[in-house]
């Protein structure tokens, strides 16, 4: 478990690092409240109270996605409660507070953390079953050709080994003997076995054989990493193998009704990411673009759209642009569409909680942008700008954090 423990009196700070320790946890422990990096992660956070700041509460805020669980210490029990909430704390602690009251708070906060990360993994999991029938169908299809080929050389090999054993029988054929009536059913046999169609198809079906084989196989690899557990720390994703393997995924939802084109800048280099939530935002906006196509050209009609990725390196940071060419958003739902809940799909077919969740980990999780522009009948692109630099754009804080640091302690990593 990470902690952080913020607390300006150095005896306390000490005292409390100790009690933390003696629980196991890895404790960074701060004079003042720092500004937290976009890679950091603690499973909770300690803050002695009244805080060092002009506005704590703006921290607090900010740090509600870096921290699972923010506590306040207090000197005393005068309305604790009251003074911790409404500051935006979920809990708050006695300075003078007994071992088992301070782990038994740790416990609690320890276990909020998995299941979190469970939460995340069965959300990407019901993504995953509810494509099932799309990834099956995708898998089916290679399988079907794989089978057949197989079944086809097994035949074709039963017909090379009669003609093998014909030619056998001509080979141990003693010497004086006359080979004309073994050459006759030599040549009988091979035309029987049709062998100048065999040596041009059996190739052919290996070749179909094996690129089924791998097709099932990237496919396996792309649920795979898509469904993989989240890691809790930020880490170096290449977005083009991510971009793709979305879209293996995704595949059964777009192909009938869209193309999809790919422009990859090939200069863009790993991009510090929360992986399993990135993929998450992918699968949305894939999905969402393939509706609205779908929505436009019909499910039913033959005719298809465009759906266009991109990536570009626009130092400070990554852009991914997911362009479709559907029926486009009113401009009275802009405004909206990232709103909890807000969907303007038929029932039964959004929850309006995809483009809640894309804002909410690109924005808070990643510090970085994701805007829309759209029109109707022509089709909309969503932009996602992500910061090459662990730290922020220009290497300084992300923008929701790097406010009102005068009075903080310098910059806090995950590390």
């Amino acid at each position: 478990m990470k902690v952080l423990l913020v607390d300006p009196n150095d005896f306390r700070r000490r005292k409390w690092r100790e009690r933390l320790e003696k629980a196991n946890a890895k404790v960074i422990a701060m004079a003042n409240l720092p500004s937290l990096s976009i890679t950091a992660r603690f499973t909770m956070g300690f803050l002695a109270w009244p805080v060092n700041s002009r506005n704590p509460e703006d921290w607090i805020a900010d740090s509600k996605t870096k921290c699972g669980t923010l506590v306040g210490i207090f000197a005393n029990n005068v309305d604790s409660a009251g003074t911790a909430y409404a500051a935006g704390l979920d809990d708050y602690l006695s300075i003078n507070c007994t071992d088992s009251e301070l782990f038994a708070k740790m416990a609690r906060a320890e276990q909020l953390e998995l299941t979190q990360q469970r939460l995340s993994q069965a959300q990407k999991l019901e993504a995953i079953g509810e494509l099932a029938s799309g990834i099956a169908h995708e898998i089916n299809t290679p399988i079907q050709y794989v089978g057949d080929n197989t079944r086809f050389v097994e035949s074709a090999f039963e017909d090379l080994v009669s003609v093998l054993q014909v030619c056998q029988t001509l080979i141990g054929m003693d010497v004086g003997q006359s080979p004309q009536s073994a050459i006759d059913a030599l040549r009988e046999t091979m035309d029987e076995a049709d062998v100048d169609y065999l040596l041009d198809e059996i190739p052919t079906a290996i070749t179909q054989t094996l690129e089924g084989v791998d097709r099932v196989a990237s496919i396996v690899r792309a649920m795979k990493d898509f469904a993989h557990p989240g890691v809790s720390e930020m880490t170096q994703v290449d977005l083009t193998q991510s971009i793709e393997n979305t879209m293996m995924v995704a595949r059964n939802e777009w192909k009938y009704v869209a193309e999809i084109e790919t422009k990859f800048d090939a200069n863009l280099p790993p991009v510090p990411c929360l992986p399993g939530e990135l993929n998450q935002v992918l699968l949305n906006l894939i999905i969402n673009a393939a509706h609205a196509v779908a929505d436009k050209v019909g499910e039913t009609t033959g005719q298809k759209g465009t759906i266009t990725i991109a990536t570009h390196h626009r130092p400070p940071w990554a852009e991914i642009v997911i362009r479709d060419s559907g029926s486009g958003i009113a401009r009275e739902n802009l405004e909206r569409i990232f709103a909890p809940f807000f969907t303007t799909k038929p029932v039964g077919k959004g929850t309006g909680q995809g483009l809640a969740i894309a804002h909410s980990v690109i924005v808070d999780r990643h510090g970085g942008t994701i805007d829309v522009d759209s029109q109707i009948g022509k089709g909309t692109a969503f932009t996602i700008r992500l910061p090459l630099d662990q730290n922020g754009p220009d290497g300084a804080p992300p923008a929701s954090t790097a406010a009102n640091t005068s009075h903080r302690a310098p910059l806090v990593s995950a590390e």
